[in-house]
């Protein structure tokens, strides 16, 4: 697409150059269709969501599709609206005394002395001349059990409890949270996405070490089959050529070892120096 702005029919002109264009089709809506960009760009807008602050990103894994924001994005959004009135919300924990009269719209919750798993998080927004809204999720339900949830499960049980009320409170419709979407996709899709220029860790170091020792290969060794395989030192692989490395090295058969010991020699006597006569 040459044109500078993107044209929506019967909506506004949403104005990015095209330089700004190129930038947000390679990076924070990468593998977007024209189309999809289009639909991203709209909500990007309808929203007031800033796509160079990474305030709302598009996600593509496989045929599915999501356009992402955050607890914060869909807040910010709330907050621009002037008859926004305040958002508040807690972890219900076992031991707590929690109750929520729906009739009433009133939320009683005090913090037991001694305060068990976490049972669940309540939010409640309040919007002027309307009834609150008020939201209750399950962990058990809502708990995705990987990586993120188990680090920090308070903080991602009451995001998730704050995401339906505001999306409840202010008609929010397009968008999605991660801690929304409740398969394993999205965190190998961001995996993916994050770990491509992370480095190597000290973890993988010493599995690729123990590995070459219970291949007979030595340090020197190592070296050369690294460079043969992913021209570039071992030093300075990266997290997924690491994975890789691991790979290759736990395939090595008994009847290969001696082959590698065999192209190791051959490398020293050909990079050795040579002697002056």
């Amino acid at each position: 697409m040459s044109e500078g702005t993107i044209q929506i029919p019967n909506q506004i002109t949403l104005n990015f150059n095209k330089d700004q264009l190129d930038l947000i089709r390679n990076t924070v809506a990468k593998g977007a269709t024209e189309d999809e960009l289009q639909i991203f760009l709209y909500l990007s807008q309808e929203y007031n969501l800033d796509p160079f602050k990474k305030e709302i990103w598009f996600t593509k894994y496989g045929n599915q599709t999501n356009i992402m924001t955050s607890r914060d994005g869909y807040l910010k959004f709330a907050q621009t609206n002037k008859e926004f009135g305040g958002l508040i919300s807690f972890v219900v924990h076992e031991g707590d005394a929690f109750e929520i009269d729906a009739g009433e719209y009133k939320i009683t919750h005090k913090f037991g002395t001694n305060r068990g798993k976490i049972m669940g998080a309540w939010a409640r927004c309040d919007r002027k001349g309307k009834k609150p809204f008020i939201s209750y999720v399950s962990f058990e339900e809502y708990n995705q059990n990987n990586t993120i949830w188990r680090k920090y499960p308070s903080a991602m049980i009451q995001k998730v409890a704050e995401v339906f009320v505001l999306k409840r409170a202010f008609g929010i419709n397009g968008l999605v949270t991660k801690e929304e979407i409740s398969d394993s996709s999205y965190e190998q899709n961001y995996m993916d996405t994050h770990s491509k220029n992370r480095m190597m860790e000290k973890e993988q170091k010493t599995t690729i070490w123990d590995l070459a020792r219970s291949k007979d290969m030595s340090i020197d060794s190592l070296k050369q089959y690294t460079i043969k395989e992913f021209e570039t030192p071992l030093s300075h692989l990266t997290y997924h050529q690491a994975e890789s490395l691991m790979q290759k090295l736990s395939e090595i058969k008994n009847d290969d070892k001696n082959d590698l010991r065999l192209n190791s020699k051959k490398e020293e006597v050909l990079n050795a120096p040579k002697s002056i006569e």
